[in-house]
């Protein structure tokens, strides 16, 4: 299991995570240096970079998502993606009912990737902090 850094900053968790470049972050480091009662999520969603949302997710509930995870009570992929605002309600409930009706049997995370929702490097961060013992999982489902 991966163990919580003591308080990470937010632009190295959205890079390892794959939501923006080294290269956004120093943009919004450098507008930040400019104007310092300003958050970097905020600059970061301003310039249409990640949503606010993400931002609010990462810098605020992050850390306390990994102790939760850490302590085996972790929430299911399918919640994080929707509480990061990396999918939608719609979204969510698209892949549940494909899985449901039988039509994909495929995780949560892989079905996101295969329409484009998210990229696979993000799911990877996140099933490894979250659900480590899932991290190496087929994305196919068995069949009920």
């Amino acid at each position: 299991m991966v163990k919580a850094k003591s308080k990470q900053r937010l632009g190295t968790i959205l890079q390892e995570a794959k939501l923006i470049t080294p290269y956004q972050v120093e943009i919004a480091i450098k507008e930040q240096q400019e104007h310092p009662q300003r958050r970097l999520g905020e600059i970061l969603a301003e310039k249409g970079w990640i949503k606010q949302q993400t931002a609010d997710f990462f810098a605020e509930e992050w850390e306390e998502v990994i102790k939760q995870a850490q302590q085996g009570t972790p929430q299911s992929l399918g919640y994080y993606l929707r509480e990061a605002g990396l999918i939608n309600d719609f979204q969510l409930r698209a892949i549940l009912a494909e899985q449901g009706q039988g039509r994909m049997w495929m995780r949560i995370g892989a079905l996101a990737v295969l329409k484009g929702w998210l990229n696979q490097s993000t799911v990877d961060f996140l099933l490894q902090h979250l659900h480590p013992d899932k991290a190496g999982d087929s994305p196919f489902l068995k069949a009920k």
